[in-house]
């Protein structure tokens, strides 16, 4: 499993992770800035986290962050709310490269948030030719005993 933007491919996601061009708005209801980009899991492409650019002008390029999936939650229409302020939310470490964050980045954003990593409650066991998956949905539920069934043309 690797992250993917959904740029990447061309958007193709459900309906409800169709956020990019959504604004982000603390919680004193401030804009902090729109969703420029998602990092999808390439494989059941759930998001990850929103790539956003806070700062900059012009052709001066801002400070890119990622913000956890988890930190987010679905405002009215065109919207997506956080419960910080836009001061912490613009104090959140940067990964050097905000499309391919290392294992320690994502670690330390998700703790900068209180986020629970999405990797610890993955669960992947494989039986031979299936895998049993557990994943996330928007609202928190989960989908539970997913089986997907192996490729064996390798």
């Amino acid at each position: 499993m690797s992250l993917i933007t959904a740029s990447s491919i061309k958007y193709d996601l459900l309906a409800a992770y169709r956020v990019v061009g959504y604004y982000i708005y603390d919680c004193m209801d401030k804009d902090v800035a729109d969703i420029r980009d998602l990092l999808i899991d390439d494989i059941t492409r759930v998001p990850r986290y929103a790539i956003i650019e806070i700062g900059g002008m012009m052709s001066i390029k801002g400070k890119k962050l990622l913000i956890p999936w988890g930190a987010l939650e679905k405002g009215s229409m065109s919207r997506m709310d956080m419960k910080w302020p836009l001061e912490q939310i613009i104090g959140a470490p940067a990964p050097f490269v905000a499309e391919k964050p290392s294992r320690a980045e994502e670690e330390s954003i998700h703790s900068y948030f209180g986020v629970e990593p999405y990797w610890l409650y993955e669960k992947n066991v494989t039986d031979g030719k299936t895998e049993t998956v557990t994943k996330p949905l928007l609202d928190g539920k989960q989908i539970e005993n997913l089986v997907l069934d192996k490729d064996d043309k390798q």
